[in-house]
């Protein structure tokens, strides 16, 4: 009988513990943001606001070597996304943020692949 009580106790625990970690991975918590480069840039550098359901400044200039830092300012998700599949930050929930340093001069598009109607900006790497 105490076989099958410390048997029953050891069940019980372990269903207990599984509902403990499936309530706890399926909680409203934001995704996390993911980064490619720190936060911020060392140097110089720009910062991109996305809000209202647009890039501001839609366009920024930067020095080969520096970051951008984009900041979802929306309640609603975005991202940032080079047309031409250098980077992207995949979803930015409200008050995320991305960083991006740009090693290469050129210029790069970017949009929000969640908003297909948002203007396109661009960043300008001297």
């Amino acid at each position: 009988m105490k076989k099958y009580i410390l048997g029953v106790s050891f069940m019980i625990a372990v269903v207990v513990m599984g509902i403990a970690a499936c309530s706890k991975s399926g909680s409203n918590d934001p995704a996390p943001t993911k980064s490619t480069t720190p936060t911020a840039p060392t140097t110089g550098g720009a910062s991109v606001s996305i809000s209202g359901f647009a890039f501001s400044p839609a366009s920024v200039t930067i020095k080969a070597g520096e970051a951008v830092k984009w900041t979802n300012a929306d309640t609603a998700p975005h991202t940032a996304t080079d047309v031409a599949g250098s980077f992207d930050s995949g979803m930015l929930n409200q008050s995320g943020s991305f960083s991006h340093t740009f090693a290469t001069a050129g210029t790069y598009t970017y949009k929000c692949v969640i908003h297909s109607t948002m203007a396109t900006a661009t960043v300008v790497v001297q």
